[in-house]
């Protein structure tokens, strides 16, 4: 398939597209975006360098990829931004390079679904399978693991963590880590719910990890017990089930905390 630019699109010389990229109108391409075959730019977006996109990556009208970061100590630094395979991008979205005290690489994986007027900060890492629900946002030096759903207009705090599979409710507000497969929702103070049990059953857990994760939060939710002393225990109890290990490594690694229900 032939290259397909609109007349009205600028895509500078020194941008390397595939030979089947497809632009849209009024579209902005500059120097230094990389972008692989079977991706399709829509109408009035800016795709600004270093960029690297993968294959089959589809952007609606209006996104802002690879921008600067919003930091006041970026000084024009050569960082990037790097995305994988198969993602939507929907409008308005925002996505911005690292810094160099950060790291100075934005990553995203691939098969995700960001809706419209997503943003994702600079030095973020998101993986791979996530769904960003409108206007869900991430401040700077987020990592977001794979299969994970943000809801709409959730905002999460810069150097926080969500772990594989969590799931995050409309309008949460994450100033900690929100744990691997579980559900976190609400404004300030948000508060862990325990497991995503239907999302988990659509991903196919069998019932034999769902019941662990559910034997897990039982321990991590008891009043009676501090974190470290509900760490020991599960430790002590369940040790050896990879998803039960996964949450407690996942604790373990805390720098900000963990949200939980006795917050």
């Amino acid at each position: 398939m032939a290259m397909k630019i609109h007349g009205t699109a600028l895509v500078d010389a020194k941008a390397e597209l595939a030979a089947d990229v497809e632009v849209g109108p009024y579209a902005v391409i500059e120097a230094g975006v990389v972008i692989g075959e079977g991706t399709f730019v829509g109408p009035f977006c800016r795709l600004a360098g270093p960029t690297t996109i993968g294959a089959g990556n589809r952007f609606e009208s209006h996104c802002a990829i690879g921008g600067p970061p919003q930091d006041l100590k970026y000084n024009g630094e050569p960082t990037r931004l790097e995305i994988g395979d198969r993602n939507t991008f929907r409008e308005f979205v925002t996505f911005n390079r690292g810094t160099p005290g950060g790291g100075g690489v934005t990553t995203v994986g691939s098969d995700g679904l960001f809706m419209a007027y997503t943003h994702v900060a600079h030095d973020c890492h998101v993986g791979s399978r996530v769904i960003f629900d409108n206007c869900a946002t991430l401040a700077g030096h987020v990592d977001v693991g794979n299969d994970v759903t943000v809801g709409a207009f959730s905002a999460v705090h810069q150097f926080s963590r969500i772990g594989d599979y969590a799931f995050l409710g409309g309008f949460t507000t994450a100033t900690k880590d929100c744990l691997p497969f579980m559900r976190t929702v609400g404004a300030r103070p948000a508060k862990c719910y325990g497991p995503n049990t239907i999302g988990l059953e659509r991903k196919g857990f069998s019932e034999e990890r769902r019941d662990a994760l559910k034997k897990l939060w039982r321990i991590l939710r008891s009043p009676k017990l501090t974190t470290t002393q509900a760490v020991e225990r599960a430790r002590a109890e369940l040790a050896g089930q990879p998803d039960v290990d996964a949450v407690l490594a996942f604790i373990d690694g805390t720098q900000r905390g963990v949200i939980l229900a006795r917050e």
